[in-house]
This record gives C-alpha cells, structure tokens and sequence, in this order.
C-alpha cells in the first residue's frame, strides 16, 4: 500500500478522520470537578503559608535572637540588652560596653517585624505590662535574664512568646495568653 492508500483508508467519505482524538463533555466536567475538589482543600493551608506566615516568622525570629543574645552574653562576658520601640513595632541590640553614641546609633537603626505584625506588649519580670515606649530585656554575661513575656499580633492572630530564664526554655503560644507573675516564677502559664 503506498501512501494515497493509507491516507484514503483513514479518512471517510466527508474527508475528517474517523479517530476520536479529543475529550468529551463528561471527561471535561469531572477534570474540572477534581480540581476544584483539590483547590478546595488546598486554598486553606496555602493561606495559611501567605498570610498565618509572618506571625510565626516573627516568634522564630524573635526566639532565635534570645537564643543568640543569651549564648553571645556568655561567651563575650558582657551585658546584652535587647530593647523594643513598642509604638513601631521595631527592636535593636545594644551591649553595655558600647558608647553612648554608638547605642544611640544601633537605635536609630533599628530591625523590622515581617510587615503587619505588631508588638502588642511586653511583660517584665515584675508583672509590669508594657504597650507604649521603649521596653528592655537584659540578657546577663551571668547567663542570667528576667523571664519575660512578648506578645504579638497580626490582623486577629496572636501570638505569645514566654523566656523563662529558669529552665533555658522559651514557649511559643498560638494565643494571647494572660501570664501572671507567680506563673513566670514557675513556667506555669495562666490561660484567661
């Protein structure tokens, strides 16, 4: 058969070919049904990566320079302070050993909070709740800091961060949770 022949034999009689070579509706309508099925049960935790995101970036941000500061203060063998401009949501690092133009320099410097997320508070080791100004936590070349407690938030998220200098252990809670001065003492937090 020479090829006129083959191409003859697979057409018919209104020239289109006989071989089916495309979809139909009902092969359409359930890939599309199994998309929206999988977008569906995507769409929530992919929100969460875009929006629940910065929120936990901050708390780990936030943690990891606690465990840094607390580390640096006893290897250097000075005073470390990490201070917080609440009414801007920023923070910056001074030691004791800087001069007094070069702290003033590292304030005027200060690091940023991912965008949208906010220091609501900070709680002392007296209790003494701060959520305007400038608040300070002391990391000591002792390895000794005052168990604190930061709270965050994002839009309605919120975020608490309790350093419990006692135990070397700092707790991450998916909620604004009221922490009272007893329960800093012994890592007990107070759920109001």
């Amino acid at each position: 058969m020479n090829l006129e022949e083959k191409v003859s034999t697979r057409t018919s009689t209104t020239g289109r070919s006989n071989n089916k070579a495309g979809f139909t509706l009902v092969e359409l309508l359930l890939v599309i049904a199994l998309i929206g099925i999988v977008l569906v049960l995507a769409v929530p935790s992919i929100r969460d990566t875009f929006t629940g995101d910065d929120l936990k970036k901050a708390s780990r941000q936030l943690v990891g320079l606690e465990r840094k500061l607390r580390a640096d203060a006893v290897r250097d063998q000075v005073d470390y302070l990490l201070c917080f401009d609440l009414a801007n949501s920023t923070y910056w690092v001074i030691a004791s050993d800087m001069t007094p133009e070069k702290q003033k320099e590292m304030k005027n410097r200060p690091h940023r909070l991912p965008s949208g997320v906010t220091i609501l508070d900070v709680v002392d080791e007296k209790g003494i709740k701060k959520s305007s100004d400038e608040a300070r936590i002391k990391f000591g070349k002792n390895n000794i800091c005052p168990p604190t407690v930061i709270h965050l938030g994002e839009n309605e998220d919120r975020m608490t961060i309790v350093i419990n200098p006692f135990l070397g252990v700092t707790d991450i809670y998916d909620k604004y949770i009221e922490i009272s001065r007893s329960s800093l003492d012994h890592d007990i937090p107070d759920f109001r």
